[in-house]
This record gives C-alpha cells, structure tokens and sequence, in this order.
C-alpha cells in the first residue's frame, strides 16, 4: 500500500473512437500485475471501463483493482480526493469532450496521455489538445507532462500512416516512443472475459506481444512520473 501521495494518469483525448478506455485498461492491468493497487476513475460517457468492472467478474480477478464511474463533485475539487487515496496509480478516463475544468486535471495529473491513430483527424485532435494543455499550464503556472501515444498500429504501415508518422515526429507533439500495435484478440477480448493482457492467456503470441507493449509502454510511463514526483517533492 502506497504511503504518500498516488501518481495521477490522466487519459485525454477531445476525439472519440481513439482507444482511450482500452488504453486506460491495458495500463492498469500491468500495473496491477507489478502488484501497485491501481484505482481507476472512469469519467468517460460511456462507462466503458465501469461496466467492464461491475460485469465480467474483473473484480474478482484482479483483486487489487478498483474503478469508480464518473463522482457527482466539482472535478478539481475532487482531484483533492484522489491525492488521499493509499494507492500507487490512480488512473481517470476524462471524457471526450474537454472543459476547462478537464484541462486543469490534465495539467494537475503527473501525466497525461492522449491515445491517437495514424490518420489526420485523430492527430489534429491531439495537436490541437496539446495546446490547449500547454495554455491551460501556464494559467494555472504548473508543469505539463503530456504524451501523445500511437496505438491500433497496424504490422505494415501504409504510405500515409508513414507520413503521419513522419509529420508528428517533425513537430513539437510529444510522444511515446513504445507503439501499440493492432491486437483484437488481447483487446477486445479483455472487455468480454474480464482479464487484460496481463491477466489473460500467456500462452497465446497476440497476449504475449500485448504484454511486452504494454510492459516497455508502462516503463517509460514510470521514468516520466518519477520525474514528476521529485518535482512535486521538491516544491
């Protein structure tokens, strides 16, 4: 159990249809499985993290797991009460359409993380996210940490995948380096069976290779926000 303060993931994206819940969902599972206690707040307006949990027996497999749907408070008086909670991640699923309210937490949170595909809209969406985050930081004087992660990477990329790729890394859009790559066997199936990469059958190559995202994703996550503490600390 977590004796200071839990490390606040933010998952952000003003686009639907972007894998931010299955993202959300694939980081706690790893989490969970370092054995961190990990509590997700599923603010998102579908729920989808929340029936996953009350449904598919998520509970009972991975015991050290808890999410909570979208509490009835002022979200950043709320955020006070994540900073109380004895876990070592607590990770919020913002919803798709941000208020300045939703940019505060993004700002407020050790990182955040704005899912996106190798296509134009979903990569405006985040560019355009990006900045309103940097704003938003500089109103309420606060650091940013805010990474752009590629998912539902297709094996071969197509030639304009290639040059959105290209284009991303020629501007000031950060981003992870780890990608996730397409794998409905270790996805999906999570929100049917209850049971993330992590927790899933190992012996199947799509899970295995899931993991080891997941795994390198999860490490640079860790580098950023320990980064993040220190600071925190220091101030």
């Amino acid at each position: 159990m977590s004796t200071t303060s839990p490390i606040i993931i933010a998952f952000a994206s003003p686009k639907g249809g972007v894998g931010k819940s299955t993202t959300c969902l694939g980081i706690a599972g790893a989490l969970s499985k370092q054995g961190k206690l990990v509590h997700v707040v599923d603010y998102d307006q579908t729920e989808t993290l929340w029936n996953w949990y009350s449904t598919t027996g998520a509970r009972d497999i991975i015991p050290n797991l808890t999410v909570e749907k979208s509490p009835p408070e002022n979200l950043r008086q709320y955020m006070h009460r994540f900073l109380e909670l004895k876990h070592d991640y607590v990770l919020i699923d913002l919803p798709g359409t941000l208020t300045p309210d939703m940019l505060a937490l993004g700002v407020l949170a050790d990182l955040t993380i704005t899912p996106s595909k190798l296509n134009v809209p979903d990569t405006l969406q985040a560019s355009k996210l990006a900045a309103d985050l940097l704003d938003t930081a500089k109103r309420i004087g606060k650091p940013l940490q805010h990474r752009v992660l590629i998912n539902d990477v297709p094996t071969m990329l197509s030639r304009a995948q290639a040059f959105t790729l290209e284009e991303i890394d020629g501007s000031n859009l950060p981003r992870f380096k780890t990608f996730i790559y397409t794998r409905p066997a270790a996805y999906t199936e999570a929100f049917l069976n209850g049971r993330p990469p992590h927790f899933s059958d190992t012996s199947r190559p799509a899970i295995t290779k899931a993991i080891e995202e997941l795994d390198a994703l999860v490490s640079e996550i860790q580098s950023i926000v320990g980064q993040r503490q220190e600071e925190r600390a220091a101030a």
